[in-house]
């Protein structure tokens, strides 16, 4: 196809191979080099830019914000897909071309591996690398201070809580509780109900409580995706150990290596039996936070907990 050599296996690699798969090198990393500048003056722009929405963004669900969110993150997806298809064209087109001419014992074929090795190595660990570090910083502005914003509430409740008093008879009604929504309160001492409008604090509780809770427990979700990614790790590690087996004949090379090949299962199955107990130690832990701040939906809580574990 590219008639840079014929299949006499002596033969040395052709210069003109040589060229080519260089130059192919060369333009595939200036490329990546320019989207990588380009994902760098996006996210430099857009940082301060959403930081700014999310803090004039009124609406709870702050649906505005999230938007302009969305069409960052479809900018860098762009990017990202850019960068694949073009690998997969002239990268990958390439080898698959060339490797159906090359014999895998002529010596143009550990170059032609090279080659790819290389280009997929600045694709896959670099420029991915990059391409999530700023998918990251960009998620991370949507990350409000929950805290803060829970404090606020709990501060407007104590100032309100003993200043309520009777439309009616104008005796005090004490506030029980944390209200988001409006709701109506007997007098205790006339009976007749009083309606109570809550602090637009307040208000924010219910849109904030789910998030404030996950924040609160979220080491223990990290854990339990580390664990959750180890069985996979695992999993390759053996695999790629078994291929170095295929053509291996010494037998104590290949004792050593199944003795390691079981050590990495033996792991894989611990994973595998940690990973849902881990998972169980999150959600509990979770749903009992979101008690805490929303205790008149304990029930509708444990029902939510009790299907997320059945469908777990």
């Amino acid at each position: 196809m590219f008639g840079l050599f014929n299949n006499k296996k002596e033969e040395p690699a052709s210069p003109g191979l040589t060229t080519l798969l260089q130059e192919t090198q060369e333009r595939w990393f200036t490329f990546l080099g320019k989207l990588e500048t380009r994902m760098e003056e996006l996210g430099t722009a857009a940082l301060p830019e959403l930081r700014e929405a999310l803090a004039a963004d009124t609406d709870p669900y702050k649906r505005t914000f999230l938007k302009m969110q969305s069409g960052v993150n479809g900018q860098f997806e762009n990017i990202r897909q850019k960068a694949y298809d073009t690998y997969d064209q002239q990268v990958n087109g390439l080898y698959d071309q060339l490797s159906n001419e090359i014999p895998v014992l002529h010596p143009a074929h550990n170059q032609l591996m090279d080659f790819r090795n290389s280009c997929s190595d600045r694709y896959h660990q670099q420029f991915d690398s990059k391409y999530h570090y700023w998918r990251d910083q960009i998620q991370a502005t949507s990350r409000r201070d929950l805290e803060t914003e829970y404090r606020q509430i709990l501060d407007e409740f104590e100032q309100v809580k003993n200043q309520f008093t009777c439309s009616q008879c104008g005796a005090p009604i004490a506030i029980q509780k944390i209200f988001f929504i409006s709701t109506y309160l007997p007098c205790p001492s006339c009976q007749t109900q009083n309606s109570f409008e809550p602090g637009s604090q307040a208000r924010q509780l219910q849109f904030i409580a789910r998030d404030l809770a996950e924040q609160r427990t979220a080491h223990l979700h990290t854990a339990y995706e580390k664990e959750n990614a180890l069985e996979r790790e695992y999993y390759h590690e053996a695999h790629t150990l078994k291929l170095s087996t295929i053509h291996e004949h010494d037998k104590k090379i290949l004792a050593q290596k199944e003795a390691e090949m079981a050590a990495i299962e033996a792991r894989r199955q611990e994973s595998i039996r940690r990973t849902p107990e881990l998972y169980r130690q999150y959600l509990r832990a979770m749903y009992d936070e979101l008690n805490l701040i929303l205790p008149d939906l304990k029930d509708h809580h444990e029902k939510m907990y009790q299907n997320q574990m059945n469908g777990q």
